[in-house]
């Protein structure tokens, strides 16, 4: 016989045995698959349990997060409110002392333009352009509740806190009001 035949022998035989070893291991083992199987499928279900355990408790903490965060968005929702308000009031605010600011301008452009009055005149006359030339209000009747915090001997930053204010704006207002009470 010529070498290739006794290779092709040898590696049938091989074949052959190799078929016929795990059908013994089945029938020897037959048995023990089946609690292998048991075994595995306990383990999985065990698995499967903590992952739903794990996932309920994921689901609570993503419901008080989403909570949290809805009431984080109204409390914002409700000062980004508020500012508008502020907002709305503080150009109310600036719209008024524009108005104010150009009647006094007027008034003085006019007095300067009309020159002062003639002594002539009566009385009542006079009396009539001083309250034009003063301004209709003080700063200390615009700022009724500055002054009195400030009349207690409150701080500046008390009453910045206070009112609202910046500190600078009080400091302004105050010598403003020295400045026109030694006018």
């Amino acid at each position: 016989m010529q070498p290739w035949a006794y290779i092709v022998l040898l590696g049938g035989c091989a074949l052959a045995y190799a078929l016929l070893l795990p059908s013994r291991n089945r029938k020897k083992e037959g048995g023990g698959d089946k609690q292998t199987v048991k075994e595995v499928e306990a383990a999985l279900e065990l698995y499967m349990s903590d992952i739903e355990r794990e996932n309920r408790e994921l689901m609570e903490v993503l419901g008080t997060i989403k909570t949290q965060s809805q009431n984080n968005q109204a409390a914002l929702q409700e000062q980004i409110g508020e500012l508008k308000g502020q907002l709305d009031s503080l150009h109310h605010r600036i719209a008024q002392l524009e108005n104010r600011t150009a009647a006094t301008e007027s008034g003085l452009l006019q007095l300067a333009i009309s020159g002062p009055a003639p002594r002539e005149e009566s009385e009542d006359m006079g009396e009539e352009t001083e309250s034009k030339s003063k301004p209709v209000s003080t700063i200390k009747l615009r700022y009724p509740q500055l002054f009195e915090l400030h009349e207690e001997g409150k701080s500046i930053d008390v009453i910045a806190k206070k009112t609202g204010m910046q500190r600078g704006e009080i400091q302004l207002i105050l010598q403003l009001a020295k400045q026109e009470e030694s006018v």
